[in-house]
């Protein structure tokens, strides 16, 4: 039965319009049922081996009756049930009464593997006609196709959501027009008297920061949203990135404003803003610890900790046969303890402050580390390496005079690195800690 005929004939003899089964198949149907709802008689039709012609591969005298065997051995058994409640006579003579279509979604296990197919009735509309033609279709490459497309979807839906999450505000800006519109996910940020959509962004923008910015920020702030201003900015730099204050319930808090263009958009401008007020406090209060924990809590100058720390830097460049000049001071508080067990330790804390004040006075532009109770380390570079001399002079001058004033008595030691010799600043501190001692001598006789 070739294409040659514009109908077809089947075993009793029943006449099928060929433009019906053309319209079946022309969506790419796999087999087509030409029932008979008066007889339950049926032909399943086919167009094989990528040929034109209409095959009948098989035919019946219950259709309902044969679907249910072949459902038991064809049908993916997590979708029996609902096929067998949905496939039967009941259920199809109310879709041939009401004319309208029917489709059901399942799988058959082809080759051991479940695969999707989709099945559609399509009654005939000739009156007195008692036929039903039930196409089925191969739909896995769809079914796959789709389920690539909503996991897609699902993925930019977690995406979306994600930086829903960490903006608090998102603005689509048409540059040409000035028409935005505003994605806002904070309740605290919607609290703002901010429009969700407007017509002109940077005239609205310049009137709401009069109101929410912190003032400090506001110049910075005036400047930077100002269009022609921003824009300059964006096409220099591609994005825009800049944290200022903003007033919530009347506090000031940090936010971070990020501006780009989308990829091949020179007409729109997406700007994110994000409150980073906590992550600025928290490393606010890091550099706080840190510089506390590098600090001596007495005097205020580096402790011991610090000055290990750029001993280790200094070893480095050492080892590595940088260029390295510096010289090293020990300074020690004589008679401190005779002090502390003779007017308490308030009055000694007090001497080791003045003491320190005296070392930080001459040693201007070189760090000052207290390493001991009564002792201190001075590391000279730069200037006061260049005059370590006339400053080392100056310090012991300071001191005969405090003996005269009981004021702070210092015994100091110097020493400069010598690269022919020495491989760390520990042999520096040797030399000079053992001329502090060779001086706290004489200044006790």
């Amino acid at each position: 039965m070739g294409n040659t005929f514009d109908y077809f004939e089947n075993p009793n003899n029943d006449r099928i319009d060929f433009t019906q089964l053309a319209l079946s198949l022309a969506s790419d149907y796999l087999s087509v049922y030409y029932l008979n709802m008066k007889t339950l008689h049926y032909c399943e039709y086919s167009i094989v081996d990528g040929g034109q012609d209409m095959k009948v591969l098989s035919s019946g005298d219950d259709f309902f009756a044969d679907t249910k065997i072949n459902c038991r051995k064809l049908v993916y058994k997590d979708d029996q049930e609902n096929f067998l409640r949905k496939i039967n006579r009941e259920t199809f003579e109310q879709v041939f009464a009401s004319g309208e279509s029917f489709t059901l979604d399942y799988r058959l296990v082809i080759d051991g593997v479940p695969t999707h197919f989709h099945l559609k009735t399509i009654k005939n509309c000739q009156p007195g006609d008692n036929h039903l033609l039930v196409a089925v279709r191969n739909v896995e490459k769809e079914f796959r196709a789709r389920q690539r497309e909503n996991r897609a979807a699902e993925i930019y839906n977690h995406i979306a959501t994600a930086l829903a999450g960490r903006y608090e505000a998102i603005y689509y800006v048409d540059i040409i027009t000035d028409v935005y519109s505003e994605y806002a996910s904070s309740e605290k940020y919607a609290r703002l008297d901010v429009a969700v959509e407007g017509t002109d962004f940077f005239d609205e923008t310049a009137r709401n920061m009069e109101q929410e910015i912190f003032p400090d920020d506001l110049p910075m702030m005036r400047s930077l949203m100002e269009k022609d201003h921003f824009l300059t900015m964006l096409e220099k730099d591609s994005i825009i990135s800049i944290t200022y204050r903003l007033l919530i319930d009347g506090n000031p808090e940090y936010m971070n404003l990020r501006a780009i263009m989308p990829e091949n958009d020179n007409r729109h401008v997406i700007i994110a803003v994000s409150n980073i007020d906590s992550s600025v406090r928290r490393e606010s209060e890091l550099k706080t610890a840190l510089v506390l924990a590098n600090k001596d809590a007495l005097t205020g100058v580096k402790n011991k900790h610090s000055y290990l720390t750029l001993t280790d830097e200094i070893d480095s460049q050492i080892r590595e046969k940088s260029d390295v000049a510096f010289s090293v001071v020990v300074c020690d508080i004589n008679n401190l303890k005779q002090i502390n067990d003779k007017l308490g330790h308030i009055a000694g804390d007090s001497h080791i402050k003045e003491a320190c004040q005296i070392i930080c006075c001459i040693y201007k532009h070189s760090p000052v580390f207290r390493v001991g109770g009564d002792e201190f380390v001075v590391l000279l570079r730069g200037s006061d390496y260049e005059h370590r001399e006339e400053l080392f002079d100056q310090i012991r001058t300071t001191v005969l005079e405090n003996k005269a004033t009981d004021g702070p008595i210092i015994a100091t030691g110097m020493s400069d690195f010598d690269p022919a010799s020495d491989s760390e600043v520990n042999d520096v501190f040797r030399r000079a800690d053992k001329a502090m001692y060779n001086n706290k001598t004489e200044l006790k006789k």
